[in-house]
């Protein structure tokens, strides 16, 4: 047999170099022992707490989840039919800004803030076309001839 080769006949583990099988009563075995399941308690122990706390989180971010899509379905919906209460809004943006703006600055500052904010609500709600200085000439019916 050459050097460094185990034997056929030789139990698992047992090398025919000579150096003699760990025997079970072995001190620095039980140690060994002892080091890994120790460890092992602490890694299961360590695996359940961050199981349950990430579990939790999970759940929490799901039904959080679920809330912030029906908030956006309805927001979506209502920013869909702006369209329908398009003076509601705009009368709406011209009273608050201009109101506030009014007792904070006076009058006529409130006047222009207000109708600055329901020229940009009016924009959000219907959009601007093109409102060149001759633009009002497309609208105008074609003279025949």
């Amino acid at each position: 047999m050459a050097e460094g080769e185990e034997s056929r006949d030789a139990p698992a583990g047992a090398s025919s170099g000579g150096a003699a099988s760990p025997k079970p009563d072995d001190p620095l075995l039980a140690g060994i022992k002892a080091v890994v399941g120790a460890t092992n308690s602490a890694l299961a122990a360590l695996e359940l707490a961050t199981a349950d706390s990430s579990t939790m989180l999970v759940s929490r971010l799901q039904a959080i989840g679920k809330q912030a899509r029906y908030i956006a379905t309805r927001a979506m919906t209502t920013y869909e039919h702006r369209g329908q209460y398009g003076p509601q809004i705009i009368a709406g943006s011209v009273a608050t800004v201009g109101g506030i703006v009014a007792l904070r600055r006076g009058k006529v500052t409130g006047a222009l803030a207000g109708g600055l904010a329901g020229a940009a609500a009016y924009g959000g709600i219907y959009g601007y076309e093109d409102y060149s200085a001759t633009s009002w000439r497309s609208a105008l019916p074609k003279k025949e001839g």
